[in-house]
């Protein structure tokens, strides 16, 4: 009894923690989402004032596309919202789906580790490179993409090894009732 209540206050301050960074991450993504929302708007108003347009709406779009997409791609492997072929799922065997979900989870987390270096390469050389218009060093525009697959791989490595060992993650389905055909 002594061994599993020591254990609940660190699972409980672990779980916390995930809470606390997926919700920094939501909103790192709610932020970068906002600002495309926003600079688009611009953009698309410029076209039609008589003022000089602003180039800087444009490139704060495109770097905040990059910072929504990897902000939220660590979340989405943890709940089960990223793109997924879900026709493994709805079989029978649970064993079968819970090694199809492990194995489709490792691939996500060797493929983020392959971004990931890729990602510290460009945030290491990309320093002395400037946007053409923010003038901001590109490496600043890496660093959100570097966290993200960061956290994309830790989250993809620990829900592999939660589903190994609990079971895989059920989607529910609607399904159809289809009528009985009576003679």
């Amino acid at each position: 009894m002594g061994d599993t209540d020591a254990r609940q206050p660190s699972r409980a301050g672990w779980q916390r923690a995930a809470l606390l960074i997926t919700r920094i991450e939501i909103g790192i993504g709610a932020i970068a989402l906002i600002l495309i929302l926003v600079m688009v708007f611009l953009q698309a108003v410029q076209r039609y004032l008589p003022l000089e347009s602003a180039a800087w709406t444009g490139e704060l779009a495109r770097f905040s596309l990059i910072w929504v997409t990897f902000a939220a791609a660590g979340v989405l492997v943890t709940t089960n919202g990223h793109i997924a072929l879900e026709l493994v799922d709805a079989a029978p065997n649970r064993n079968v789906v819970r090694w199809v979900q492990v194995f489709a989870l490792v691939v996500v987390a060797a493929t983020g580790v392959g971004l990931a270096i890729e990602a510290i390469a460009l945030v290491e050389s990309q320093g002395v490179i400037k946007s053409p218009v923010l003038r901001v060093p590109m490496s600043f525009v890496y660093l959100p993409v570097l966290i993200g697959v960061i956290s994309t791989v830790i989250r993809a490595a620990v829900t592999a090894f939660l589903i190994a060992k609990n079971g895989p993650m059920i989607t529910e389905y609607d399904r159809d009732e289809t009528p009985e055909v009576t003679a």
